[in-house]
């Protein structure tokens, strides 16, 4: 009689008391849910391909993760105990696919209860392509001029052309690549230099490495001249004598450096005439020899000879 009692006292109101219990389960649960705490912070999206394809588009490199637990635990977590990875190795074609974005935990990460780990975006949505292999011209990518007088007269790029390899939509209409910017400003002599290729899309990889060689020749600027009414010098004539006159109209071509002609002034340009054969007042047919500074270059001269009329003095 006594058990039935006990029975009867349990069983009394028991849709009430189930309701209780599974209350208080549900209070116990959003307690512990509400007490966690958030992290935030991004991670390395690692997207593996079918050997023979890739993205015909860009993709993101990072994803936003969240992880949640005792503020305690997620403190200790290091990022890189969370690793991203989409695959895509089972599409051996073109086409518009997706793939869900896979989480996985190590290291102190995989012993933590518990700890919820969400990702955004949650799915990767790509257009795959087939990949291209292709041989491309390498053009340097010069900014800057040489020293004043100073000019590259030539340049070199070793190896000339690289093979690349990547979605067929970023490659094939291309013929060349340039190199990063090689900056020549100042530069008054020959030199080489290792410079980087510029990246066409973080899809294209190049097969021989991302670095050439480029050489080039400097020079100092070699330039061409005409004097007009260059000047005219007797020499050596007997003291006895005085010039009257002097006839034609002189041109000189010249040839020198840039920086060497600026240095100079039209009187530093002349031509000589030699008068110490002359005995006797009268007019005479000499040659005219140019003189100029040493380095400068005599391309052409008019005339070649002189009339000099020369009288005594009285």
């Amino acid at each position: 009689m006594k058990s039935r009692t006990f029975l009867d006292r349990i069983l009394h109101n028991w849709p009430v008391k189930v309701i209780s219990v599974a209350a208080a389960v549900l209070l116990f649960f959003f307690y512990r849910v509400s007490s966690l705490e958030e992290r935030f912070f991004n991670v390395p999206l690692a997207v593996k391909f079918h050997e023979n394809y890739t993205s015909a588009v860009d993709y993101p490199e990072t994803v936003r993760v969240t992880i949640k637990g005792r503020s305690e635990d997620i403190k200790l977590v290091l990022e890189d105990e969370i690793e991203a990875a989409v695959d895509f190795s089972g599409y051996g074609e073109e086409g518009d696919f997706t793939e869900a974005v896979q989480i996985s935990k190590k290291g102190f990460a995989g012993t933590v209860t518990p700890l919820e780990v969400r990702v955004e975006p949650m799915e990767l949505h790509l257009s795959l392509v087939a990949l291209m292999v292709k041989s491309l011209s390498v053009v340097p990518s010069i900014i800057g001029n040489p020293e004043k007088g100073y000019e590259m007269i030539q340049s070199f790029v070793t190896p000339s052309s690289v093979e690349v390899y990547g979605s067929r939509t970023k490659i094939e209409d291309l013929n060349e690549i340039y190199t990063e910017d090689i900056d020549i400003s100042t530069r008054i002599s020959d030199f080489s230099t290792r410079v980087r290729l510029k990246k066409i899309d973080p899809s294209v990889s190049f097969s021989g490495g991302d670095i050439v060689e480029f050489s080039a020749s400097i020079k100092e600027i070699s330039v061409v001249r005409t004097l007009l009414g260059v000047d005219i010098i007797t020499l050596d004539l007997d003291n006895r004598f005085k010039i009257d006159s002097v006839f034609g109209i002189y041109t000189m071509e010249i040839q020198g450096k840039l920086i060497e002609l600026e240095k100079y002034i039209p009187s530093d340009f002349r031509f000589t005439v030699d008068c110490s054969s002359l005995k006797k007042a009268g007019s005479y047919i000499l040659p005219l020899l140019p003189d100029v500074p040493s380095g400068v270059l005599v391309l052409n001269y008019d005339p070649k000879e002189v009339r000099v009329d020369i009288s005594e003095i009285k």
